[in-house]
């Protein structure tokens, strides 16, 4: 049966040539469908359909979509070119390939099957067909190729579509032209050719921390990630293609769209994800999660406090034990104290600070001897033990109550010159002098000065005529047993 086809077909075609050419007309040479001709000093190229027409490739980028250079292309005499007829048609860019746009237009299209432009709605549609580098797929078309073609409906997150599927039925332009109704479709005996879906992935989520190393894309099936330590298990969601294609994880079967919560070991963790078509044909992704052990870090970056004293010696994070001393008048320590790791957790004489790895303790101080224990414990339970022995004197140091400067507004001063060892000082006043001005400070930060029966360190005082005693009273808070009295012996003229 076969045979009579092909002779009844050379039949007919010898008939028509026998027709159309005239007497004495060499036949011109015939090329293989899929051949791409030219004539010598033309720019255009055509593409030798299998319906013995010659469609024109519009533009140097519909060329590149399908092919990567032009070796393939025959320069062909004029009676070659002519034998063929010219469609009016254009061939079309290869669908799914590469994203497209037009030159007078900022939407971004997928070509779908058939020549048909299928409007991606947003970029996180883009990057679950093409990636995150999706932008760098776009071919640029000029806006006279716009017409070759025609609408589909858009694709967003939730379309179901199979890139791999149109891009089955486009394994050729040839193919294409049937996809898009120029050539009409071969018939078989009467059974419909399945396509072969590929088993691939169109994405893979998880919700650890870290981030997929390299970023997903299809074509790529070696998958790394971190995990920290307190992350003990993760969620994985492989999403397939196509919903006609199963996928396992670990041998586990995960329905579309599902997801699967996986146990995370410390140290190295494999998992296989395993993509397959209906004929069996599999595709094995897979992912390492590397799950970090507890940390063993413990050591404090820093140590500050509240006393007038410093720390002996200086703070550093490998010196356990440190002196500290205060003052009579200072009866609660503040340190605050900050660990070089946040998984750390600082105790204070047993008690956690408030974030754990830092915070404020504060710390009432007895007369004496007062020992602080700061114990610090990383995230493998590695502890490490400060001291701070912290003496706090019961009474002012010597010379806590003392004036560190006594002045007046008179132009002589007063005798003897100002020391603070001094408490009575000699000023003789004029007769019109009616008060005049005192200004006095402590050594001790904390001391009160009184001037005259009043707290503050400056004050108008009225002098009497005669002999007039001003007192300057330096006040120890919590020890007024230790107060220092400076007395000025002001003597103002009679009139």
């Amino acid at each position: 049966m076969k045979k009579y086809l092909l002779i009844s077909t050379t039949y007919i075609l010898y008939v028509l040539l026998s027709v159309f050419m005239k007497p004495g007309m060499v036949a011109a040479a015939s090329y293989p469908v899929g051949t791409l001709i030219k004539v010598a000093n033309k720019a255009d190229i055509y593409y030798v359909g299998s319906d013995s027409y010659k469609y024109k490739i519009p533009d140097e980028a519909t060329f590149r979509s399908w092919y990567s250079d032009f070796s393939g292309v025959k320069n062909v005499s004029l009676a070659d070119f002519n034998f063929y007829r010219t469609a009016k048609y254009n061939v079309t860019v290869e669908p799914v390939k590469q994203l497209v746009k037009f030159a007078n237009s900022t939407k971004v299209y997928l070509v779908d099957a058939g020549a048909t432009l299928r409007w991606i709605s947003d970029e996180k549609t883009a990057q679950t067909y093409y990636g995150s580098d999706w932008y760098k797929n776009i071919l640029i078309l000029p806006s006279k190729d716009f017409n070759d073609y025609k609408f589909g409906s858009d694709l967003n997150i939730s379309t179901k579509f199979s890139k791999t599927y149109a891009a089955a039925l486009s394994t050729s332009i040839d193919a294409e032209l049937r996809n898009r109704g120029i050539i009409a479709s071969k018939v078989s005996t009467g059974m419909v050719a399945v396509v072969e879906l590929e088993p691939l992935l169109r994405s893979l989520t998880e919700n650890l921390s870290a981030r997929l190393q390299p970023s997903f894309n299809t074509r790529t099936n070696n998958y790394f990630i971190n995990a920290k330590f307190t992350e003990t298990s993760f969620t994985l969601k492989p999403l397939a293609t196509d919903t006609d294609l199963n996928v396992y994880v670990n041998g586990t079967p995960v329905a579309t769209y599902a997801s699967i919560n996986l146990a995370l070991s410390i140290g190295t963790n494999n998992y296989t994800i395993k993509v397959v078509n209906q004929n069996g044909t599999e595709n094995v992704y897979t992912l390492e999660v590397l799950r970090e052990g507890p940390n063993e870090n413990n050591y404090i970056r820093s140590i500050s406090e509240n006393l007038r004293d410093k720390f002996t010696p200086g703070f550093k994070a490998e010196t356990r034990k440190y002196d500290l001393v205060a003052q009579y008048d200072e009866s609660i320590l503040n340190l605050n104290i900050l660990a070089e790791d946040t998984l750390t957790n600082i105790y204070v004489n047993d008690k956690k600070l408030s974030s754990g790895y830092k915070g404020t303790a504060s710390i009432s101080l007895n007369y004496g001897d007062n020992k602080v224990t700061i114990r610090s414990v990383s995230q493998n339970g590695a502890t490490t033990y400060y001291e701070i022995a912290v003496k706090r004197y019961q009474y002012p140091k010597l010379g806590d109550n003392d004036l560190a400067s006594l002045k007046t507004n008179f132009v002589g001063g007063f005798f003897p010159a100002f020391d603070s060892k001094h408490s009575i000082y000699f000023i003789s006043a004029d007769a019109d002098v009616e008060r005049f001005l005192v200004t006095a400070k402590a050594k001790n930060s904390k001391a009160r000065v009184i001037i005259d029966g009043t707290q503050t360190t400056s004050k108008y005082v009225t002098l009497d005529y005669g002999e007039n005693n001003i007192k300057v009273v330096v006040e120890i808070p919590d020890a007024p047993e230790f107060n220092k009295t400076y007395t000025l012996k002001v003597y103002r003229e009679l009139e």
